[in-house]
């Protein structure tokens, strides 16, 4: 077992061949533009609010609300005010 802990920056906190996992760190206001990734993605707000949009989806997030993406879905944020999220990318088998 082994201990990761954010930075308070945007920063990966692990990272292996299979899986990436990154500390994303937004004032309220940021935006992160439509984008999308290879792998599988689990976002796990820590604190404040996120607007999360993809196709055919927006929906605010926080903590204790999660969203899972499948690999190359497009989405896009913006914070709602001061957060913190957990981002999982993952390849699965």
């Amino acid at each position: 077992m082994e201990k990761y802990q954010g930075t308070g920056k945007i920063s990966h906190i692990f990272e292996s061949d299979n899986q990436v996992v990154t500390n994303l760190v937004l004032e309220a206001g940021k935006e992160i533009p439509t984008h999308d990734a290879p792998y599988t993605v689990v976002v796990v707000p820590v604190k404040g609010r996120i607007m999360f949009r993809g196709e055919d989806f927006e929906e605010e997030i926080y903590p204790g609300v999660i969203v899972r993406m499948l690999p190359d879905e497009p989405h896009s944020l913006t914070a709602l005010a001061d957060s913190e999220l957990m981002v999982i990318k993952s390849r699965l088998a």
